[in-house]
């Protein structure tokens, strides 16, 4: 007998310290991500390390200097429909983590009953009345840390859908400042056309009475007609894409779709180049990665649940009662019993169930690891491909700026050239097209490179500064940067 208690005590402590060891299924690669010790697309930007004073892309928002623009996103953080559902799911999550952290105390409950029953003999009836109170007190005593393991789980889940939170309110200023540019490019390319119709209506007037004169061909005459028709259309449809771009942003605003926002006429001046942190300390600020590693904690911790769920669970249950037949002679101390119980439950057969529980947490934790990962390294891309674009964009911008000067020039001698009978009117005709497209491809560039500014911005996780804040208690993977000896 004594050797058997030996050996129970012995499994036992050895059980109890083999569970309380928690699986996990992470590896180094998420732990700790390779990253360059600089940007590959930086040739002509500034890259700074995470002790400098230089805030970078940090409150990118106010660098438009627009002062509309920051109160339509206040109004869309405030009003957007979609992001006050989305907010829910933060409480939500807060609630599951309160109940998860419930399971630290015990569970009181306390019923009460009354019954009054009749029975029927020969001899006539009789009325029996009972009543019963009951005081029950349950705790499951977490013996291998499991309990812990679910509060892990859902205290992860909570900061997740936190950052999940973070991500879609930087998603909508983002969306509200692409939305407003591109009002105002539609404004803007708007009043361009407009003022070529009248343009072209003041030279229909010229050759129509050049023609009268005899000095110019009916052709000329057709022609710019042709030109001052297409241009009317052009307005009829650029009037249409002025309104569906209105509509658009005031359904990010929350508001009735209507088209009735006053559009500003000019986009705003592109931001200058800004520093830029280097890509280990910059790609742990964006939200949608804090989110994937959360929900990559969580899943590893719900691990550790689906490996001690195989093992004994033991609670205690303690009641005291007492019963009468009236309601008022309850608790007057002559009947009140109580019981003192413990229950240990031991899973002995379920057909592999909970080992195929297990390895299905197992097999869950690689996926999303796998899903991180290809998270991480598209971000990394993004933030190349954004800032390479950034300087083709703004190379492509000074040549079609300069385009434009000479475009004009060139209009208005092609048309002077043309009334003194100089040139014919086919070249007036390239000429005020090269001066048009050079202006319309100005405006779109100009959209082109503040969109750019905002992609970038949230590629490197950049705060707009009217952000909630992320408790990181848990600590957030590191991101290893590696030497590079490029040039």
């Amino acid at each position: 007998m004594k050797k058997f208690l030996i050996n129970t005590i012995a499994f036992s402590s050895s059980l109890l310290l083999f569970s309380c060891s928690s699986p996990s299924a992470l590896t180094t690669q998420s732990k700790q991500v390779d990253a360059p010790s600089t940007w590959s697309a930086t040739h002509h930007v500034i890259v700074v390390d995470s002790q400098s004073s230089v805030k970078g892309l940090d409150n990118w928002l106010i660098t438009f200097k627009d002062p509309v623009l920051i109160e339509l996103v206040s109004i869309a953080l405030k009003n957007n429909k979609l992001l006050k559902s989305n907010r829910y799911n933060v409480e939500i999550a807060r609630q599951k983590l309160t109940i998860v952290d419930a399971t630290d105390l015990p569970e009181l409950s306390l019923g009460v009953n009354q019954s009054r029953r009749k029975q029927v003999f020969d001899s006539g009836e009789q009325y029996q009345s009972s009543a019963d109170i009951n005081v029950q007190l349950n705790y499951e005593v977490d013996l291998w840390g499991k309990l812990s393991d679910q509060q892990r789980q859902a205290s992860l889940t909570y900061k997740s859908s936190q950052a999940q939170y973070l991500t879609q309110q930087r998603q909508l200023i983002a969306d509200v400042a692409r939305a407003w540019f591109n009002v105002s490019q539609a404004q803007q390319l708007l009043n361009l056309f407009k003022e070529r119709a009248n343009n072209l209506n003041n030279n229909l007037e010229m050759i129509q009475a050049s023609y009268r004169l005899g000095l110019n061909q009916a052709l000329d005459v057709y022609l710019t007609q042709n030109d001052v028709s297409r241009e009317q259309a052009r307005i009829a449809e650029q009037q249409q894409t002025l309104q569906q771009s209105k509509r658009a942003l005031e359904l990010l605003l929350g508001r009735y779709p209507n088209a009735s926002l006053i559009a500003q006429a000019k986009l705003p001046a592109v931001p200058e180049s800004l520093s830029l942190e280097v890509p280990a300390q910059l790609m742990t600020k964006r939200p949608d990665i804090l989110t994937s590693w959360y929900q990559l904690l969580a899943l590893d911790a719900g691990l550790a649940v689906a490996h001690k769920q195989r093992f004994p669970r033991f609670s205690l249950t303690a009641s005291s009662g007492d019963s009468s037949d009236q309601l008022f002679n309850l608790l007057d101390g002559s009947s009140l019993v109580w019981s003192l119980i413990g229950n240990l439950t031991v899973p002995l057969f379920n057909a592999g169930r909970l080992e195929s529980q297990e390895e299905q947490a197992r097999l869950a934790v690689v996926q999303k690891e796998q899903s991180y990962l290809d998270l991480v390294y598209k971000s990394f891309a993004e933030v190349e491909n954004n800032i390479s674009n950034q300087q083709s964009l703004k190379k492509r911008y000074g040549f079609y700026r300069d385009a434009r000067e000479n475009a004009l020039v060139a209009e208005k001698l092609s048309f002077n050239q043309y009334l003194r009978g100089l040139v014919t009117y086919t070249t007036v005709l390239e000429s005020q097209r090269r001066a048009f497209d050079a202006q319309t491809t100005l405006i779109q560039l100009k959209n082109q490179l503040l969109q750019n500014r905002i992609s970038l911005a949230i590629a490197l996780g950049s705060s707009p500064d009217v952000s909630i804040e992320i408790n990181n208690n848990l600590g957030q993977p590191k991101l290893q940067s590696k030497i590079s000896h490029a040039n």
